[in-house]
């Protein structure tokens, strides 16, 4: 530890400082490594669970299956709120990219439904197809998020 005596800043310095620590506060921080993989089994799991309930004419268990995943979902962003991150904080330009994930994981799992349905799968492989598609690109999304949280500068 030093026993230097901190220099005086001038106002105008001391006022820039504090500008970009609120700023860098303030700034998303990239989402968990582990947040994607986690989404991208969940999203595999629940669409293979209601593929397999709706093929044993079990529908009713969709219900379960959705209750099980938004709890389970839910935690998941409730941990990643707690570490921080965009989940945490949301930056000013940061919607468009996140509404264009959340569109590119719908058409994802839409996409891998109509590909096994078209391939002749019923309803347990068009479950799978939809939740493992849009498990991938769930994955993929966060990604893509946090690369335009590094690549965006922080305001000053």
């Amino acid at each position: 530890m030093s026993t230097a005596e901190p220099a005086d800043l001038p106002a105008a310095e001391a006022l820039r400082l504090a500008a970009r620590a609120r700023a860098a506060a303030q700034a998303p921080g990239r989402l968990p490594g582990w947040y994607g993989p986690a989404f991208a089994v969940a999203f595999a799991v629940y669409g293979t669970g209601v593929g397999q309930a709706v093929g044993a004419g079990l529908s009713w268990l969709s219900a379960l299956f959705g209750v099980v995943f938004a709890a389970l979902t839910g935690a998941l962003a409730r941990i990643a709120m707690n570490e921080g991150g965009i989940v945490h904080r949301m930056a000013p330009g940061l919607t468009r990219p996140v509404l264009l994930a959340v569109l590119g994981v719908i058409a994802a799992g839409l996409a891998g439904m109509l590909l096994a349905w078209l391939a002749g799968g019923g309803a347990r492989w068009t479950g799978a197809a939809a939740g493992v598609a849009a498990g991938a690109a769930f994955w993929a999304a966060t990604g893509r998020l946090n690369a335009w949280i590094r690549r965006t500068p922080v305001v000053h």
